[in-house]
């Protein structure tokens, strides 16, 4: 067993903050907001993101720690020894005053709060991975909503295309309601206050001892969200839930909820007008969430695509790095996709023949 030296200092535990909600919810402004007020904070951010190419690695606004990529499955379950693995790599490089999360909009809290909280060994984990109790705790597990529609994919009739259980869309909901210590009402500009009335009641019932706030677009004060104290470990591990997880065998959210995704690339910019036209006859309707970069002819910034549900915006969010190197990145998601019918939508409104490209667009924003 290795002892400390009296005369060197005990390491600082660092706070943790995980960010959970759907598809679309508005996790990735809800971080950029807490980005942008950070203050002298020496804040690391970790983004998962079950797609191939982690779209909203790139959407994040630059932080002067470290952001770190998990993609192509869920810290839930298949990335968790990533995870550790990651978090373990931020503390030996970095003096850090917190981490920021940000799950996929499939992932559930309560097994990413466990991951914090139990050895390797206890999760059932390769013993050779790090432990990181003592080094860094849970400050609190935030929900994000879209208040707009929650209630369009909590009232859906039709069970979660592959879940065993046959679980209904209203029930992931709920799971990733009932571990929330903050519940975050985002989009309220574009939801009815009744839904917004009503949304609290829900939470209130499924899960009283969260903290409630409303946002537009993600603004919150950081002192909202960050260092509050509020996950309780105790509490938690007294759950029955908590003790169902460790029992749970895991397979990928992506296979448990039979998600997929498609991923369009071009270097050919898009004709606005026309791309617009196309839009309107809609994406199929299999498409729960997509999102990207867009490159139209004529523009120098990039444009922000961003569609859940029945809302989609296009928003101009920076000027490209090299205008001559602009290009669009767009990743799909959705049950049974056809991809091919998404590549002829969308090529139909290009300004020639679309050529694929393989690295990241640079924005400067």
């Amino acid at each position: 067993m290795t002892t400390s030296s009296p005369n060197v200092p005990p390491p600082v535990s660092v706070p943790v903050t995980v960010l959970c909600g759907f598809l679309g919810a508005g996790k990735t402004t809800l971080l950029n907001s807490l980005l942008s007020q950070k203050q002298g904070l020496r804040v690391a951010v970790i983004v998962n993101e079950f797609g191939a190419i982690n779209i909203d690695a790139g959407l994040v606004r630059h932080t002067d720690e470290k952001t770190i990529e998990l993609s192509n499955g869920c810290i839930c379950c298949t990335l968790r020894g990533d995870l550790l693995e990651a978090v373990d790599e931020l503390l030996r490089e970095r003096t850090l005053d917190a981490i920021l999360i940000e799950s996929t909009g499939i992932g559930e809290p309560l097994p990413i709060a466990q991951s914090f909280c139990l050895t390797p060994e206890e999760l059932e984990l390769d013993a050779d991975l790090p432990n990181l109790l003592g080094r860094v705790h849970v400050d609190a597990m935030i929900t994000v909503v879209d208040s707009a529609q929650f209630f369009d994919l909590w009232d859906r009739r039709e069970s979660i295309p592959g879940d065993d259980f046959e679980r209904g869309y209203g029930e992931l909901l709920a799971e990733q309601l009932e571990f929330a210590d903050i519940v975050v009402l985002n989009k309220t500009d574009l939801a009815a206050p009744r839904d917004v009335a009503e949304l609290r009641s829900l939470v209130g019932i499924t899960n009283p001892r969260a903290r409630i706030l409303e946002a537009v677009k993600g603004q919150l004060p950081a002192e909202l969200l960050l260092n509050t104290g509020l996950f309780n470990f105790e509490l938690s591990s007294q759950l029955d839930a908590w003790m169902e997880e460790l029992g749970k065998v895991h397979t990928p959210e992506s296979e448990t909820y039979g998600l997929e995704t498609h991923t369009y690339v071009s270097a050919v910019p898009f004709r606005a007008g026309v791309l617009e036209q196309a839009l309107h006859q809609g994406l199929p309707g299999n498409v729960v969430r997509s999102k990207g970069w867009v490159s139209i002819a004529g523009e120098d910034h990039a444009t922000l695509w961003s569609h859940t549900g029945r809302l989609l915006s296009l928003e101009p969010v920076g000027e490209w790095s090299d205008p001559s190197e602009a290009f669009t990145q767009l990743v799909f998601i959705g049950r049974a996709l056809d991809g091919d019918a998404i590549d002829a939508l969308l090529d139909s409104a290009l300004t020639g023949d679309r050529q694929a490209g393989s690295a990241s667009p640079q924005v400067s924003r």
